[in-house]
């Protein structure tokens, strides 16, 4: 299979002048992401995110490993023609209007003069700043920097998108258009690959995830498989004072909820021997439900283990 972004063992060293300190900013990453696919970089500050898209950029080199992009190594410079670039803190010439802004830019891919001054068109009308077009960026606002920012990432017609901190600065309506773009995005076979700290939007706009700690990849997967895997069980029988004081012999949490008992257990294991105990006791199971938890829970989790 092609991916449309592919590090293989990559590592880097960051080394200080004044000492022999060496900061192992990334520690021989493998990560392969798939064509058509909404992927989530999350992490802590410091623990690579930035490193490795910097790279894959070319715009710093790596110490040992390779990242390929859609099927080609990032020594061959042209695959970058097919690539865009969200940058976290955008900015442009400040003389320059939105649309001088987006051909400027999409000229520079060495992509159609024609097709690039209609996709800049397309982009401000859908982006909302079509009303702005001959407004210098000087005057813009920061939600609308960004919003420009998103269409210079996409005004060549890139197959690979790499946007770092796509929401920040916009409005509730603002984010919502991005995940429906990029899920459009997706949809027509490009790959979106999203470093962000806000996890919330991560967990509605990602396919899978990736989470880096220390310079390594801790914890990788679909967003479904890495939430429901740790939310445990919730088993509801119905109430009776005499289950109520079994339960509390065992030692199980539960809650009793309009006469049902909401049972909670942490994995598969327990929900199926509290279930054949339950029966012998000939108490109806009402239901078992897998429970998710959030992405931030996960998150939280997963970095602060040692």
């Amino acid at each position: 299979m092609q991916f449309a972004f592919e590090a293989v063992s990559l590592s880097k060293i960051f080394r200080t002048w004044w000492s022999r300190r060496e900061v192992h900013a990334l520690q021989q990453v493998d990560l392969a992401v798939a064509p058509g696919t909404v992927f989530g970089l999350l992490g802590p500050n410091g623990a690579g995110k930035t490193t490795l898209i910097k790279i894959a950029l070319t715009v710093a080199r790596a110490d040992g490993g390779e990242v390929r992009l859609l099927g080609e190594s990032i020594r061959n410079r042209s695959i970058l023609r097919r690539v865009g670039y969200l940058p976290e803190n955008p900015r442009f010439p400040m003389h320059l209007n939105a649309i001088q802004v987006l051909r400027l830019y999409g000229s520079l891919s060495g992509g159609d003069p024609n097709r690039i001054r209609e996709n800049a068109e397309q982009w401000l009308e859908r982006l909302e700043l079509a009303r702005w077009r001959d407004t210098r960026v000087s005057k813009f606002s920061k939600g609308m920097n960004e919003r420009l920012a998103f269409a210079q990432a996409l005004v060549h017609d890139p197959d690979l998108i790499f946007l770092d901190e796509p929401t920040d600065g916009l409005d509730p309506l603002g984010r919502k258009e991005v995940r429906t773009i990029c899920r459009e995005l997706a949809d027509a076979g490009k790959t979106v690959f999203v470093n962000s700290h806000i996890l919330a939007e991560i967990e509605l706009i990602c396919d899978r995830i990736a989470v880096m700690k220390s310079g390594e990849i801790i914890e990788q997967g679909t967003v479904a498989d890495i939430t429901s895997s740790r939310g445990g069980y919730e088993l509801v029988v119905p109430g009776s004072e005499g289950l109520s004081q079994w339960l509390r012999e065992k030692t199980l949490t539960f809650a009793a909820v309009n006469g049902h008992f909401r049972i909670q257990l942490p994995d598969r294991a327990s929900a199926n021997g509290l279930i054949d105990a339950l029966r012998e006791r000939n108490v109806e199971i009402e239901s078992l439900m897998l429970k998710k938890k959030s992405l931030e829970s996960v998150f939280m989790e997963r970095i602060a283990a040692p």
